[in-house]
Protein backbone atom coordinates (compact mmCIF):
# COMPACT_ATOMS: atom_id res chain seq x y z
CA UNK A 1 0.00 0.00 0.00
CA UNK A 2 1.33 3.45 -0.92
CA UNK A 3 1.91 6.30 1.54
CA UNK A 4 1.11 10.01 1.32
CA UNK A 5 3.32 11.90 3.77
CA UNK A 6 2.25 15.51 4.41
CA UNK A 7 4.69 18.04 5.87
CA UNK A 8 2.76 20.67 7.78
CA UNK A 9 -0.14 20.17 10.18
CA UNK A 10 -1.77 23.55 9.69
CA UNK A 11 -5.27 23.95 8.30
CA UNK A 12 -4.26 23.06 4.74
CA UNK A 13 -2.10 20.06 5.61
CA UNK A 14 -4.75 18.71 7.95
CA UNK A 15 -7.49 19.22 5.35
CA UNK A 16 -5.49 17.32 2.73
CA UNK A 17 -4.86 14.50 5.20
CA UNK A 18 -8.62 14.25 5.77
CA UNK A 19 -9.31 14.33 2.03
CA UNK A 20 -6.78 11.67 1.09
CA UNK A 21 -7.68 9.39 4.00
CA UNK A 22 -10.94 8.71 2.14
CA UNK A 23 -11.29 5.82 -0.30
CA UNK A 24 -10.34 6.70 -3.86
CA UNK A 25 -13.44 5.17 -5.38
CA UNK A 26 -13.70 2.43 -8.00
CA UNK A 27 -12.72 -0.12 -5.38
CA UNK A 28 -9.30 1.42 -4.71
CA UNK A 29 -8.45 1.64 -0.98
CA UNK A 30 -7.13 4.75 0.70
CA UNK A 31 -3.34 5.01 1.06
CA UNK A 32 -1.48 5.24 4.35
CA UNK A 33 -1.67 8.89 5.48
CA UNK A 34 1.10 10.44 7.57
CA UNK A 35 0.71 14.00 8.85
CA UNK A 36 3.89 15.67 10.12
CA UNK A 37 3.49 18.40 12.74
CA UNK A 38 6.21 20.96 13.44
CA UNK A 39 7.16 19.70 16.92
CA UNK A 40 6.83 16.56 19.04
CA UNK A 41 4.53 18.42 21.45
CA UNK A 42 2.22 19.50 18.62
CA UNK A 43 2.16 15.96 17.24
CA UNK A 44 1.39 14.50 20.68
CA UNK A 45 -1.49 16.96 21.17
CA UNK A 46 -2.99 16.10 17.77
CA UNK A 47 -2.70 12.37 18.46
CA UNK A 48 -4.39 12.79 21.83
CA UNK A 49 -7.19 15.19 20.87
CA UNK A 50 -7.72 13.88 17.29
CA UNK A 51 -8.78 17.46 16.45
CA UNK A 52 -6.68 20.33 15.11
CA UNK A 53 -8.22 22.74 17.59
CA UNK A 54 -6.27 25.81 16.43
CA UNK A 55 -6.67 25.41 12.68
CA UNK A 56 -9.71 23.21 12.01
CA UNK A 57 -11.80 23.18 15.19
CA UNK A 58 -14.69 20.75 15.37
CA UNK A 59 -13.45 18.37 12.66
CA UNK A 60 -12.32 15.01 14.01
CA UNK A 61 -9.19 13.32 12.66
CA UNK A 62 -9.83 9.62 11.98
CA UNK A 63 -7.41 7.04 13.36
CA UNK A 64 -6.43 6.29 9.76
CA UNK A 65 -4.36 9.49 9.84
CA UNK A 66 -1.00 8.71 11.42
CA UNK A 67 0.47 11.75 13.18
CA UNK A 68 4.20 12.32 13.66
CA UNK A 69 6.52 15.27 14.10
CA UNK A 70 8.86 16.52 11.40
CA UNK A 71 11.79 15.40 13.55
CA UNK A 72 10.68 11.75 13.88
CA UNK A 73 12.63 9.04 12.06
CA UNK A 74 10.22 7.49 9.57
CA UNK A 75 10.31 4.74 6.97
CA UNK A 76 11.99 5.78 3.72
CA UNK A 77 9.54 6.62 0.93
CA UNK A 78 9.59 4.88 -2.46
CA UNK A 79 8.64 6.06 -5.93
CA UNK A 80 5.11 4.73 -5.34
CA UNK A 81 4.65 7.09 -2.37
CA UNK A 82 4.04 10.85 -2.35
CA UNK A 83 5.61 13.62 -0.26
CA UNK A 84 3.43 16.74 0.06
CA UNK A 85 4.67 20.14 1.25
CA UNK A 86 2.07 22.40 2.92
CA UNK A 87 4.23 24.55 5.22
CA UNK A 88 4.02 28.34 4.72
CA UNK A 89 6.30 29.54 1.92
CA UNK A 90 7.95 31.89 4.44
CA UNK A 91 9.38 28.80 6.18
CA UNK A 92 10.80 27.34 2.99
CA UNK A 93 14.41 28.52 3.23
CA UNK A 94 17.49 26.75 1.88
CA UNK A 95 17.96 24.62 4.98
CA UNK A 96 14.33 23.49 5.06
CA UNK A 97 14.40 22.80 1.32
CA UNK A 98 17.36 20.46 1.76
CA UNK A 99 15.59 18.66 4.60
CA UNK A 100 12.50 18.21 2.41
CA UNK A 101 14.52 16.74 -0.46
CA UNK A 102 16.18 14.29 1.92
CA UNK A 103 12.90 13.38 3.64
CA UNK A 104 11.14 12.72 0.34
CA UNK A 105 13.64 10.04 -0.64
CA UNK A 106 12.56 8.47 -3.92
CA UNK A 107 9.00 9.78 -3.72
CA UNK A 108 7.77 12.58 -5.98
CA UNK A 109 7.26 15.91 -4.20
CA UNK A 110 3.99 17.82 -4.48
CA UNK A 111 4.20 21.48 -3.47
CA UNK A 112 0.88 22.61 -2.01
CA UNK A 113 2.31 25.81 -0.49
CA UNK A 114 1.56 29.13 -2.19
CA UNK A 115 3.90 32.08 -2.08
CA UNK A 116 7.24 33.61 -3.00
CA UNK A 117 10.36 34.22 -0.96
CA UNK A 118 11.32 37.82 -0.16
CA UNK A 119 13.63 37.84 -3.19
CA UNK A 120 10.95 36.38 -5.47
CA UNK A 121 12.00 32.73 -5.58
CA UNK A 122 9.26 30.19 -6.22
CA UNK A 123 9.01 27.07 -3.97
CA UNK A 124 9.96 24.76 -6.84
CA UNK A 125 13.08 26.86 -7.54
CA UNK A 126 14.16 26.55 -3.91
CA UNK A 127 13.67 22.78 -3.91
CA UNK A 128 15.48 22.30 -7.21
CA UNK A 129 18.38 24.39 -5.87
CA UNK A 130 18.42 22.05 -2.86
CA UNK A 131 18.78 19.00 -5.10
CA UNK A 132 15.22 18.01 -6.02
CA UNK A 133 14.72 16.43 -9.45
CA UNK A 134 12.44 18.67 -11.52
CA UNK A 135 11.05 15.54 -13.21
CA UNK A 136 9.69 14.42 -9.83
CA UNK A 137 8.33 17.79 -8.71
CA UNK A 138 4.69 18.94 -9.04
CA UNK A 139 2.59 21.85 -7.79
CA UNK A 140 -0.99 21.65 -6.47
CA UNK A 141 -3.05 24.86 -6.49
CA UNK A 142 -6.56 26.22 -6.90
CA UNK A 143 -9.62 27.62 -5.10
CA UNK A 144 -9.48 25.29 -2.12
CA UNK A 145 -10.58 26.63 1.26
CA UNK A 146 -9.19 24.24 3.87
CA UNK A 147 -12.40 24.15 5.92
CA UNK A 148 -14.52 23.12 2.93
CA UNK A 149 -12.01 20.48 1.81
CA UNK A 150 -11.95 19.08 5.34
CA UNK A 151 -15.76 18.85 5.40
CA UNK A 152 -15.81 16.96 2.12
CA UNK A 153 -17.37 19.70 0.00
CA UNK A 154 -16.66 19.44 -3.75
CA UNK A 155 -13.73 21.35 -5.22
CA UNK A 156 -11.33 21.42 -8.15
CA UNK A 157 -7.61 22.07 -8.34
CA UNK A 158 -4.83 22.16 -10.90
CA UNK A 159 -1.80 19.87 -10.73
CA UNK A 160 1.24 21.20 -12.57
CA UNK A 161 4.38 19.35 -13.55
CA UNK A 162 5.91 17.06 -16.17
CA UNK A 163 3.13 15.28 -18.07
CA UNK A 164 4.15 11.75 -17.09
CA UNK A 165 4.34 12.74 -13.42
CA UNK A 166 1.05 14.61 -13.07
CA UNK A 167 -0.83 11.87 -14.89
CA UNK A 168 0.51 9.36 -12.36
CA UNK A 169 -0.14 11.67 -9.41
CA UNK A 170 -3.71 12.36 -10.48
CA UNK A 171 -4.47 8.66 -10.03
CA UNK A 172 -3.09 8.84 -6.48
CA UNK A 173 -4.56 12.18 -5.41
CA UNK A 174 -7.96 12.50 -7.07
CA UNK A 175 -10.99 11.86 -4.86
CA UNK A 176 -14.75 11.93 -5.46
CA UNK A 177 -14.86 15.42 -3.92
CA UNK A 178 -11.70 16.76 -5.60
CA UNK A 179 -11.47 17.08 -9.37
CA UNK A 180 -7.92 17.54 -10.69
CA UNK A 181 -6.96 19.30 -13.91
CA UNK A 182 -3.46 18.89 -15.34
CA UNK A 183 -0.94 21.31 -16.84
CA UNK A 184 2.78 21.46 -17.48
CA UNK A 185 2.91 25.18 -16.60
CA UNK A 186 4.60 25.01 -13.20
CA UNK A 187 5.76 28.63 -13.38
CA UNK A 188 2.32 29.99 -14.24
CA UNK A 189 0.62 28.00 -11.48
CA UNK A 190 3.15 29.05 -8.82
CA UNK A 191 3.09 32.73 -9.80
CA UNK A 192 -0.71 32.80 -9.97
CA UNK A 193 -1.14 30.95 -6.66
CA UNK A 194 1.25 33.37 -4.98
CA UNK A 195 -0.04 36.63 -6.50
CA UNK A 196 -3.68 35.88 -5.67
CA UNK A 197 -2.82 36.40 -1.99
CA UNK A 198 -1.40 39.85 -2.71
CA UNK A 199 -4.29 40.94 -4.90
CA UNK A 200 -6.79 39.61 -2.34
CA UNK A 201 -5.39 42.01 0.27
CA UNK A 202 -6.10 44.95 -2.02
CA UNK A 203 -9.55 43.75 -3.13
CA UNK A 204 -10.65 43.06 0.44
CA UNK A 205 -9.36 46.44 1.57
CA UNK A 206 -11.32 48.26 -1.13
CA UNK A 207 -14.45 46.31 -0.26
CA UNK A 208 -14.02 47.04 3.47
CA UNK A 209 -13.74 50.76 2.72
CA UNK A 210 -17.26 50.64 1.28
CA UNK A 211 -16.25 51.39 -2.29
CA UNK A 212 -18.67 48.74 -3.53
CA UNK A 213 -18.56 45.56 -5.56
CA UNK A 214 -17.94 47.34 -8.87
CA UNK A 215 -14.67 48.74 -7.56
CA UNK A 216 -13.73 45.41 -6.00
CA UNK A 217 -14.38 43.58 -9.27
CA UNK A 218 -12.39 46.14 -11.23
CA UNK A 219 -9.43 45.78 -8.91
CA UNK A 220 -9.70 41.98 -9.01
CA UNK A 221 -9.66 42.02 -12.81
CA UNK A 222 -6.67 44.33 -12.98
CA UNK A 223 -4.97 42.05 -10.46
CA UNK A 224 -5.37 39.15 -12.88
CA UNK A 225 -3.64 41.26 -15.53
CA UNK A 226 -0.69 41.77 -13.16
CA UNK A 227 -0.66 38.04 -12.45
CA UNK A 228 -0.60 37.21 -16.15
CA UNK A 229 2.16 39.74 -16.92
CA UNK A 230 4.42 38.40 -14.20
CA UNK A 231 3.73 34.76 -15.06
CA UNK A 232 4.56 35.34 -18.71
CA UNK A 233 7.71 37.32 -17.88
CA UNK A 234 8.93 34.44 -15.72
CA UNK A 235 8.29 31.84 -18.42
CA UNK A 236 4.71 30.84 -17.63
CA UNK A 237 1.55 31.22 -19.69
CA UNK A 238 -1.08 33.96 -19.53
CA UNK A 239 -3.90 31.43 -19.76
CA UNK A 240 -2.87 29.91 -16.43
CA UNK A 241 -3.65 33.17 -14.63
CA UNK A 242 -7.18 32.93 -16.06
CA UNK A 243 -7.72 29.41 -14.71
CA UNK A 244 -8.10 27.68 -11.36
CA UNK A 245 -4.74 28.76 -9.94
CA UNK A 246 -5.37 32.41 -10.85
CA UNK A 247 -8.90 33.72 -11.24
CA UNK A 248 -10.46 30.75 -9.44
CA UNK A 249 -8.30 31.05 -6.36
CA UNK A 250 -8.39 34.85 -6.35
CA UNK A 251 -12.20 34.98 -6.37
CA UNK A 252 -12.53 32.73 -3.33
CA UNK A 253 -9.58 34.26 -1.46
CA UNK A 254 -10.68 37.86 -1.90
CA UNK A 255 -14.35 37.27 -1.15
CA UNK A 256 -14.36 34.72 1.67
CA UNK A 257 -14.17 35.97 5.23
CA UNK A 258 -12.16 32.90 6.22
CA UNK A 259 -9.20 33.96 4.07
CA UNK A 260 -6.27 35.31 6.07
CA UNK A 261 -5.24 37.66 3.28
CA UNK A 262 -8.77 39.03 2.94
CA UNK A 263 -8.88 39.53 6.70
CA UNK A 264 -5.61 41.43 6.53
CA UNK A 265 -6.93 43.75 3.84
CA UNK A 266 -10.07 44.49 5.84
CA UNK A 267 -8.13 45.10 9.06
CA UNK A 268 -5.67 47.43 7.33
CA UNK A 269 -8.62 49.34 5.88
CA UNK A 270 -9.95 49.79 9.42
CA UNK A 271 -6.71 51.57 10.36
CA UNK A 272 -5.03 48.67 12.15
CA UNK A 273 -1.27 48.23 11.82
CA UNK A 274 0.13 45.21 10.01
CA UNK A 275 1.54 43.69 13.18
CA UNK A 276 -1.71 44.18 15.10
CA UNK A 277 -3.65 42.68 12.21
CA UNK A 278 -1.37 39.63 11.98
CA UNK A 279 -1.61 39.16 15.75
CA UNK A 280 -5.40 39.28 15.53
CA UNK A 281 -5.47 36.79 12.65
CA UNK A 282 -3.16 34.50 14.61
CA UNK A 283 -1.61 32.71 11.63
CA UNK A 284 0.79 33.22 8.75
CA UNK A 285 -0.46 35.66 6.11
CA UNK A 286 1.28 34.54 2.93
CA UNK A 287 0.55 37.71 1.00
CA UNK A 288 2.89 39.84 3.12
CA UNK A 289 6.18 38.21 2.17
CA UNK A 290 4.94 37.35 -1.31
CA UNK A 291 4.13 41.00 -2.08
CA UNK A 292 7.75 41.98 -1.47
CA UNK A 293 9.03 39.05 -3.52
CA UNK A 294 6.65 39.78 -6.40
CA UNK A 295 7.75 43.41 -6.52
CA UNK A 296 11.37 42.27 -6.67
CA UNK A 297 10.51 40.01 -9.61
CA UNK A 298 8.59 42.80 -11.34
CA UNK A 299 11.58 45.14 -11.03
CA UNK A 300 13.92 42.48 -12.42
CA UNK A 301 11.65 42.07 -15.46
CA UNK A 302 10.92 45.82 -15.76
CA UNK A 303 7.19 45.27 -15.24
CA UNK A 304 4.65 47.75 -13.93
CA UNK A 305 2.57 46.17 -11.13
CA UNK A 306 0.70 49.04 -9.42
CA UNK A 307 -1.59 46.89 -7.25
CA UNK A 308 1.30 44.85 -5.89
CA UNK A 309 3.28 48.05 -5.31
CA UNK A 310 0.33 49.54 -3.43
CA UNK A 311 0.06 46.49 -1.18
CA UNK A 312 3.78 46.65 -0.41
CA UNK A 313 3.38 50.35 0.46
CA UNK A 314 0.48 49.55 2.76
CA UNK A 315 2.17 46.71 4.62
CA UNK A 316 5.40 48.68 4.88
CA UNK A 317 3.57 51.53 6.58
CA UNK A 318 4.16 54.02 3.79
CA UNK A 319 0.52 54.80 3.08
CA UNK A 320 -2.99 53.89 4.18
CA UNK A 321 -5.20 51.49 2.25
CA UNK A 322 -7.66 54.32 1.58
CA UNK A 323 -5.06 56.58 -0.03
CA UNK A 324 -3.74 53.69 -2.11
CA UNK A 325 -7.23 52.62 -3.17
CA UNK A 326 -8.04 56.12 -4.42
CA UNK A 327 -4.77 56.22 -6.34
CA UNK A 328 -5.36 52.83 -7.94
CA UNK A 329 -8.96 53.49 -8.92
CA UNK A 330 -8.06 56.95 -10.23
CA UNK A 331 -5.28 55.80 -12.56
CA UNK A 332 -5.41 56.94 -16.17
CA UNK A 333 -7.07 54.39 -18.48
CA UNK A 334 -4.83 52.36 -20.77
CA UNK A 335 -4.93 49.24 -22.93
CA UNK A 336 -6.47 46.37 -20.97
CA UNK A 337 -3.74 43.84 -21.83
CA UNK A 338 -0.35 45.50 -22.11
Amino acid sequence: MSTIRILGAGAWGTALALLWSQEQGEGRPAPVIELLARTTDEAALLRSARINTRRLPGIALPVAINIFSATDTLTALSADDTFVVTIPSTELDQGTAKQIVQAAGNAPIVIASKGLSLNGARPSELLIAAGADSERLAVLSGPNLAGEIAMGKPAAAVLAGPTHLVESLRTRLVRPTLRLYLTDDVVGVEISGALKNVIAIAVSGVRALGYGENAAAALLSRGVAEMARLAEACGGRTETACGLAGVGDLVVTSSNTGSRNAKLGALLASGMTVQAAVDKIGATVEGIGTAHGALQLAAAHKLEMPITAAVVAAISGGATIEVLARALLGRSPAGEWR
